[in-house]
């Protein structure tokens, strides 16, 4: 009988010590809400100090109404004895103000503990940074072909190079564009290479007119894809 009484004894006295263990722990325990940082558009980093007590369950609660928390991120890395902790929170709506708070409590094995709360704060999200409209580069589309000189020069077996230039609306140069060379006369004085050329980023394709040993005229044809042309003419001297 004896025995049994002490037992209960016992018990009744080590529940005590476990509630008011717990009542001490509970009450002892002091969170800190810190400022937040690294403030972006969609993200930011919130700071907390763990004062005094034990908070194995820790975390940070925040929304975008003022005591109203939508959602908690856990700090992951805490362990007893540390002070500061910190959380990154992201998928946030940009220029929004947050109110957010450190939240923790104790979990010490069969006494529920209640959890403890830091001070509230309030942060506010940057503006979104626009998307950079591209303007798309006109496109500079053939209107007037020109080659230079338009009457050329040349001694027997000289050489000398006709530059063709294309243009476009208000002088814009045809990058790419297609320029043929044919001799309509004179065949047998000149020769052209190459017969087919496309024109630089200048808008300018630059062809080799060579002399035969025959004097006399010739003229040269030069038509672009789009079907502008022009004529050169060649004279070809002793």
């Amino acid at each position: 009988m004896r025995n049994i009484l002490f037992r209960i004894e016992y018990c009744l006295l080590l529940g005590c010590v476990v509630f008011i263990l717990g009542s001490n722990i509970s009450s002892a325990m002091e969170l800190e809400t810190g400022e937040a940082t690294d403030i972006t558009s969609n993200s930011a980093t919130l700071h907390g100090t763990v004062i005094s007590g034990r908070a194995p369950e820790l975390g940070f609660q925040y929304g975008t109404g003022s005591g109203y928390y939508t959602t908690a991120e856990s700090v992951q890395d805490w362990f007893p004895g540390k002070k500061e902790v910190s959380a990154r929170i992201s998928g946030l709506l940009a220029a929004t103000t947050y109110y957010y708070r450190i939240a923790g409590h104790d979990t010490l094995p069969g006494t529920p503990l209640p959890m403890v709360y830091g001070n509230e704060k309030f942060f506010t999200t940057l503006e979104a940074t626009p998307t950079p409209m591209v303007t798309p580069t006109p496109v500079c589309e053939a209107e007037s072909i020109e080659a230079s000189p338009k009457t050329l020069k040349l001694q027997r077996e000289e050489s000398g190079d006709v530059t063709v230039t294309v243009t476009g609306s208000e002088g814009c140069p045809v990058v790419g564009e297609t320029v043929t060379a044919k001799i309509k006369s004179g065949k047998r004085r000149i020769s052209v290479t190459p017969l087919s050329q496309n024109a630089d980023a200048g808008g300018e394709a630059i062809f080799t007119i060579t002399a035969t040993k025959k004097t006399g005229n010739a003229k040269v044809k030069f038509k672009t894809a789009s079907g502008l042309r022009t004529t050169v003419t060649v004279k070809v001297g002793r």
